[in-house]
């Protein structure tokens, strides 16, 4: 597929769109956003998309779609995960949001979520790189997936997502250690599972792509403005999670919203997001973290180039 392409990650807490142009070596990133909105809040409490929750999520789809025409894709998907896949009304939803945009929306399974999100995180750390585990932390749920150095994969997929977990543990910030301790021993103990499912050794490295990781990277960089390129392949090392994890778990969620590197609506979800990363950096023995900005909606793209979809 050669031309212009974009592709639309609808995810439990996040929109992420990417627009790119497409040739036979590759691709070339042309337009790219993001938005926070919360598709899945409350859904672990009623098992449904609230009304408020869909048309914050329609609304930036539809702005988005309608910032990228400029660029003229040809090809357009939109890719829901997480809460789309347990939500008891997701038909809502995709109507809602091909009445607003003319788009239709697909429901992948984790299986196909990992999938992409490795092909995304392949083009950081190099296809030919040795064997790697990849976690991906969303809104609803974590995909752990081991890259065997002959280019096969197996994966897991969780519940372990921020948005759950916060609405289920965290009630005040700062963060109370009983609570944060409690949240944990849910985490540690179903990152084991993972671990033990995608026959990990204890001797790959550890890549991360979410979020949480990508601003923790751009906290320790001291980055003002975002830069996706100063993040990919970025070294953080458990030591200075510990550090940033101390200052940020001693902030009120007014003290984050100041953080430059910490996206708006990410103030409360970055307590889980940080809670995963040292249970699986635990779980590993590691203490590196290999970052990635790249994840699924580039995986998508280099889906389409290859025909997938």
């Amino acid at each position: 597929m050669i031309g212009r392409i974009a592709t639309i990650d609808l995810g439990t807490n996040t929109v992420r769109i990417l627009v790119a142009e497409a040739g036979e070596k590759g691709f070339e990133p042309m337009f790219s956003d993001q938005a926070i909105t919360r598709l899945g809040e409350g859904l672990h409490q009623t098992g449904r998309l609230g009304p408020e929750a869909m048309k914050r999520t329609v609304s930036a789809v539809a702005r988005m779609i309608n910032n990228a025409e400029k660029f003229r894709p040809f090809d357009l998907r939109v890719y829901a995960t997480s809460a789309a896949r347990d939500a008891g009304n997701t038909k809502t939803l995709a109507a809602m949001l091909y009445k607003a945009t003319g788009a239709n929306l697909t429901v992948i399974s984790w299986k196909e979520e990992a999938r992409l999100s490795l092909e995304g995180a392949r083009l950081v750390v190099g296809r030919e790189a040795a064997e790697f585990i990849l976690f991906d932390i969303g809104g609803g749920s974590t995909e752990y997936i081991h890259s065997f150095a002959d280019g096969g994969m197996k994966g897991h997929g969780t519940d372990l997502g921020v948005v759950r977990l916060s609405e289920t543990y965290i009630t005040k910030h700062p963060v109370s250690n009983a609570e944060y301790q409690q949240m944990l021993g849910e985490i540690e103990e179903k990152v084991d599972i993972a671990f033990n499912e995608i026959e990990a050794t204890g001797e790959e490295t550890i890549v991360g792509t979410a979020g949480t990781v990508t601003s923790l990277a751009a906290m320790a960089l001291g980055l003002t403005e975002y830069s996706r390129m100063k993040v990919n392949n970025y070294r953080l090392t458990a030591d200075k999670i510990e550090t940033l994890r101390i200052k940020l778990f001693a902030m009120t969620i007014e003290e984050r919203s100041r953080i430059s590197s910490l996206s708006h609506g990410r103030e409360d979800l970055i307590v889980p997001g940080i809670a995963i990363i040292q249970a699986t950096l635990k779980r590993a023995c590691a203490t590196l973290l290999t970052v990635s900005d790249f994840g699924m909606r580039e995986g998508m793209i280099v889906d389409m180039l290859h025909g997938g979809g």
